[in-house]
């Protein structure tokens, strides 16, 4: 059942890049991940104190074994099986708010694409994604009519989500930014760029802020950051949670990151999390990409390697990291960058698995890590 999410062009191309993995790779990459990260944000609270606090909100924290600021929850799930076939009124949801279902969220009323007329609310109904697969039952919150026109509101209540992820944005907690959202290969990143106070740092692809404030926190706020984006509306977002956050060392700047050279700064450490195929986010329900993206996202992704080059200072490092699963998007512009006279750095945390013919890089996979799909490298620019 999982293989119909990816079209066939995709199929081909993962099993000829893993193998006999590639069945494994796909059907975890359907489902959420097993295990739910949020960074502790120790400019704020210290892990045991976060951890009781969300006991007491009747959640079960466990602590991470790699990172001292990281807390999981387990997955609950899945809940029913693939062929389950409830004999239930309809409400069809857009891509967006079924994956959010799928995961244990409520489904709003924007995210109903249509609903069977004879629902009334208090119906028990299923919800299903655009191309029918079940992600959710719930009651209804309203009647069919008003689902589909209603712009605000729960238009069903779900009862039994496909699979069960805690939520955590209406917690005091999130609210006092005790924590971040954010996932365990994610979380290595900032490590891995070993941020030090003297350093110029400039992230280069920083909204939402994840990766940023994480520095932010290791460098315990001193220290200068440059954060760059191009759109307006996510570097005002980004405020607003470093704000929550209490992060105080960050400049956010709004601009294209290939022009970075025109700045004429020279950073001692640039973090470049690539915009990429995506490939490794999980649930996947459906998958719409093809190789022939691939390759145009690795040529896209070389402008901004580019620029970080030339705004590196001689001996900087750059840490170059993915949310993809490609060869092309990863190792292929590693071999891209070592040609234009980077050379690959040991990784200080190394829980991932080598790269695919260079070992010196880290790959997440979502079988054998039981994460998103990831990818990071380190570089240190020694011409």
């Amino acid at each position: 059942m999982y293989k119909e999410a990816f079209p066939e062009e995709l199929q081909r191309y993962y099993y000829n890049l893993f193998g006999s993995e590639a069945e494994e790779i796909m059907k975890k990459l359907r489902e959420p991940v097993e295990k739910y990260y949020i960074r502790v944000n120790t400019l704020k609270i210290s892990r045991q104190k976060l951890m009781e606090e969300l006991r007491k909100e009747g959640l079960k924290p466990k602590r991470s074994p790699y990172l001292e600021e990281g807390i999981y929850f387990e997955r609950e799930g899945p809940n029913f099986s693939d062929d389950y076939e409830p004999k239930l009124p309809e409400v069809i949801a857009n891509k967006f708010a079924a994956e959010s279902v799928y995961q244990g969220a409520q489904l709003y009323a924007p995210g109903v694409l249509k609903a069977d007329k004879e629902i009334k609310e208090g119906d028990e109904v299923q919800i299903r994604d655009p191309k029918g697969l079940l992600v959710g039952i719930g009651i209804a919150r309203m009647s069919a009519k008003e689902m589909v026109v209603a712009t605000r509101g729960i238009a069903v209540e779900v009862t039994l989500p496909k699979f069960k992820l805690p939520s955590l944005n209406e917690l005091k907690a999130y609210e006092k930014g005790y924590f971040y959202a954010q996932s365990l290969p994610s979380m290595v990143v900032a490590h891995i760029l070993e941020p030090q106070e003297e350093d110029l740092i400039i992230d280069m692809a920083a909204a939402p802020g994840g990766k940023t404030s994480h520095i932010a926190q290791l460098l315990e706020n001193r220290g200068e950051i440059i954060a760059i984006d191009k759109s307006k509306n996510r570097l005002a977002k980004m405020e607003k949670e470093l704000k929550r956050l209490g992060v105080k060392n960050v400049k956010l700047l709004q601009m294209d990151s290939r022009n970075l050279p025109d700045l004429g700064i020279k950073a001692d450490k640039i973090l470049l999390d690539a915009p990429c195929t995506a490939l490794g986010v999980r649930p996947k329900l459906w998958e719409g990409k093809t190789p022939k993206e691939i390759e145009a996202t690795a040529r896209y992704q070389r402008h901004f390697i580019n620029a970080a080059i030339k705004s590196l200072r001689r001996g900087g490092i750059l840490v170059y990291s993915t949310c993809t699963l490609s060869y092309e998007e990863n190792e292929g512009n590693v071999q891209y960058m070592l040609k234009k006279g980077l050379k690959l750095e040991e990784q200080k945390i190394f829980i991932g698995s080598p790269g695919l013919g260079i070992k010196e890089v880290q790959r997440f996979y979502p079988h054998k890590h039981l994460t998103q799909g990831f990818f990071i490298a380190k570089l240190r620019k020694v011409s």
